[in-house]
């Protein structure tokens, strides 16, 4: 049984992106198209039995018509080839407000063919049992826990009421590890299990490369211990939220996809794709994914992220800072460039020239002399302060300013859903 692992999609992202001519969108959301058509090209061609996504298909948490037109058409393909699709509900596939339907609810409400919604609609309908997909190779068993809404989880805890937050925290990570129990349960130890979650995790690995999902995150709830998630009872754990690519548990499997494309700089240290897996189904749980089954990242085709840092020594920086461009292929790449300079070189500074030197690249994201009296408190690597988001410059701000990390992700969170609010009503 062949099965494909993808997450964060985020069909909409136009950062860094230049007008498409004869298209109603950037040449940045272009790329996440054509990376998400590799995806399903390659699950045609390879005869791929089901596909199972981690969540966040969307950018906006209500997204265009337009957007929804692109993702469905291609869910369409794999669909009609009778590829067995999961679709779980990640924070950025959630709306705005509880009422309205989700983003992907629509191909539950069609009965769209061999598309599946992991959703808390499922639990509220079916009780806490993992879903089952008809596969061409027989039948996989999906346990999943969609991004934890507070509201569901914790809809008849009498501990909730009045409860801190921090106790509110605890109780939603007893809550998911309930969930995780509850569904494990009902597995059958003859037939292959993936548990697919939307979720942060605290592991230090998750927390090193968390990537640009860390600013766009909506919504805030704990990082849950990889302990919560009862690893044993599945044969694979796919993961969805982070943008990096991560394994986190060798048996077993257990990884973050990462996304199919770089969002920002944040994003551009790790290779951006897929996984891929092959479940051997006569054989028992824990010896499922070995050998050439055992999970792959496949490479999707993605634009450079290209960063060039410069510190002149000669008191004109301008030759320095054409070479150091010269040595590197900027050719239809997103590129910044950080001069490290004093206030004499400043002065001499040509930034026209090193924006001629940039003319074969796709977009310069900045060129930005650094004095000596801006290094006074370094950033975290992660932390672009070139940021051209209010999100990415708020979250610069309170790392400057030492604020705890759970509450700058909790202010972080409330920001990024009132930009997303505001824009949604125009305003």
């Amino acid at each position: 049984m062949r099965v494909i692992h993808f997450a964060d999609l985020h069909i909409g992202v136009e950062l860094y992106g230049r007008p498409l001519p004869g298209k109603p969108w950037s040449t940045r959301m272009q790329d996440f198209l054509t990376a998400f058509d590799h995806l399903v090209d390659y699950a045609l061609e390879e005869r791929v039995d089901a596909v199972v996504f981690a969540g966040d298909a969307y950018k906006a948490r209500e997204p265009s018509q337009t957007h929804q037109r692109e993702f469905a058409s291609r869910i369409r393909r794999l669909s009609e080839a009778g590829i067995a699709t999961f679709l779980l509900v990640g924070n950025h596939d959630l709306p705005n407000a509880e009422s309205r339907a989700h983003a992907l609810e629509i191909f539950r409400t069609l009965d769209v063919p061999n598309v599946t919604v992991g959703d808390a609609a499922w639990f509220e309908r079916e009780g806490h049992v993992p879903q089952v997909l008809e596969t061409r190779a027989g039948p996989l068993q999906v346990a999943f826990v969609p991004w934890p809404q507070v509201s569901h989880l914790l809809a008849n805890s009498e501990e909730a009421e009045g409860a801190s937050i921090e106790q509110l925290y605890k109780l939603i990570e007893r809550a998911i590890s309930d969930l995780v129990v509850a569904q494990a349960a009902h597995i059958d130890p003859d037939v292959p299990a993936i548990l697919t979650c939307h979720l942060p995790l605290s592991d230090r690995l998750v927390a090193e490369n968390s990537g640009s999902e860390m600013w766009m995150q909506s919504g805030a709830v704990p990082r849950v211990p990889l302990s919560a998630l009862h690893l044993d009872h599945f044969d694979y754990v796919a993961l969805g939220h982070h943008h990096n690519a991560m394994e986190l548990n060798a048996d077993p499997p257990c990884w973050y996809s990462g996304a199919l494309q770089e969002v920002d700089f944040g994003d551009a240290r790790y290779a951006k794709g897929f996984l891929t897996l092959e479940f051997d189904t006569t054989r028992p749980r824990g010896e499922r994914l070995t050998g050439s089954g055992a999970p792959q990242l496949r490479r999707a085709p993605s634009r450079p992220f290209v960063s060039i840092t410069v510190k002149p020594r000669d008191a004109d920086p301008n030759e320095e800072v054409l070479a150091a461009i010269a040595r590197q292929d900027v050719t239809d790449a997103i590129v910044k460039v950080e001069v490290h300079i004093d206030r004499d070189q400043e002065t001499l500074l040509r930034l026209s020239e090193a924006r001629r030197a940039l003319a074969d690249a796709h977009t310069i994201a900045s060129i930005r002399p650094i004095l000596p009296e801006d290094s006074r408190s370094p950033l975290p690597p992660n932390v672009q302060p070139d940021a051209s988001s209010p999100i990415e410059t708020l979250d610069t701000f309170l790392k400057l300013r030492e604020v705890a990390d759970e509450r700058r992700e909790r202010l972080l969170a409330a920001a990024t859903e009132i930009i997303e609010e505001s824009e949604s009503v125009g305003v």
